[in-house]
């Protein structure tokens, strides 16, 4: 079971998740005016750039965002071409799907989900979702009927890995109250001006509670009487299970950030080196193209700076790399040099535990291959900005 902290710092919230001392979760939330993943946009299209098939958003405040032209492909857009595409000066409805990274614009989609608890409604396709970690192929047939038949318009339904165990009457309940919003979102869009904000995302620290596991959450522990009314009521509505380990501590007394030594924390998971218990380490070098990991002996003992006792560092060094790319929220192309193995039982041991490690990432990650020169090409998908930019645009350390 986990403790989740919730603190305020300077103008951002830092919201982490602490198991045995060590962070599971963290994520930093800008304060109210940044833009925040699943805000959804009246937008005006400023100009459509095919040879990237894609298209730049005006949402107003002078933020202009990126549309991929392939997520695009039922937008709530006016007016209608006979030619059926998007044309500079179109108003259409966006959802942001990523925040400004370093040098780059917020992305958006026109394609717009509502996420909850158990549900998500997607605006498209008509059909019906399930999370494939369900493995209850009987339990999916019948969901996957029942779903179908309450659909009414062009939208899709994807049953999330928490509803396997939720029940059809709390699924239901959940379904009516999102399907109302997006009714709600489809009217508001016909009359609003371009840059309103129709509907707002949840701050991370509620995602967090959102999405984590049914059986996870321990304490929720904040020293702020306005995030406390914000999670217990969402508690309550939402995750009744949490409510009892909502709890409003007095900061006079002893921080959060001090008492789980979160300065530390932080410290560590934007520090360039990382040391192992074996006394070797990771060096992380981030680049416009892609994060270099660099795996180094160091320190390891003589017995482990031999062929046998490289599998050993260089298995000790995948788990740490897995549990960074998480906590760092690296995304795009990861390249990591590990130890240099002469047997191809060793590699193939290391690939085979090093892709295990990554498939408990709730982000989509993928192991790609190890080329000729021994580097291992991973790949994970941009959702946030790195936890380093965070932590050096807001101060939080």
């Amino acid at each position: 079971m986990e403790t989740r902290i919730i603190y305020r710092k300077k103008d951002a919230v830092v919201s982490a998740a602490v198991n045995d001392n060590r962070l599971s979760d963290i994520r930093i939330t800008g304060p109210e005016g940044d833009l925040t993943p699943g805000d959804i946009y009246v937008g005006r299209i400023e100009s459509v750039v095919p040879n990237i098939n894609g298209a730049f958003v005006s949402i107003g405040r002078e933020r202009n965002c990126f549309l991929k032209l392939e997520r695009a492909n039922y937008p709530i857009a006016s007016p209608k071409h006979a030619d059926c595409k998007l044309h500079a000066g179109d108003v259409i409805l966006v959802q942001v799907e990523r925040d400004e990274g370093r040098n780059k614009p917020a992305t958006v989609v026109s394609d717009f989900s509502l996420t909850g608890i158990h549900v998500v409604l997607i605006h498209g396709k008509r059909e019906v979702r399930i999370s494939s970690k369900i493995e209850d192929n009987t339990w999916k047939a019948e969901m996957r009927t029942l779903v179908a038949e309450w659909i009414d318009g062009d939208y899709a339904v994807m049953l999330r890995t928490n509803s396997y165990k939720a029940g059809t009457e709390a699924i239901r309940a959940e379904y009516d109250t999102v399907l109302q919003i997006y009714k709600t979102l489809l009217t508001a869009a016909e009359t609003r001006t371009v840059g309103s904000k129709l509907y707002a995302g949840l701050p991370d620290f509620l995602c967090d509670l959102r999405d984590s596991g049914m059986d996870t959450v321990n304490r929720i522990l904040t020293e702020d009487e306005d995030i406390y009314n914000s999670v217990l009521d969402f508690a309550k509505r939402f995750r009744p299970d949490c409510v009892q380990g909502v709890e409003l501590r007095d900061k006079s007394v002893y921080p959060l950030e001090a008492e789980f030594g979160m300065k530390a924390k932080l410290g560590d998971l934007t520090s360039r080196r990382v040391w192992l218990r074996s006394g070797a380490y990771l060096v992380f070098d981030t680049t416009e193209a892609m994060t270099v990991v660099d795996v180094n002996t160091g320190k390891a003992s003589a017995s482990k700076a031999c062929a046998k006792g490289f599998l050993e560092v260089n298995m000790e060094a995948a788990e740490e790399l897995a549990y960074q790319i998480r906590l760092r929220n690296l995304s795009g192309i990861v390249i990591v040099d590990f130890i240099d193995m002469d047997s191809e039982n060793d590699r193939h041991e290391l690939m085979k535990r090093l892709k295990d490690l990554l498939e408990n990432d709730p982000v989509k990650t993928r192991v790609v291959d190890m080329t000729k020169l021994n580097l291992v090409e991973i790949t994970r998908m941009k959702k946030h900005r790195p936890l380093e930019e965070d932590v050096r645009k807001y101060s939080v350390l």
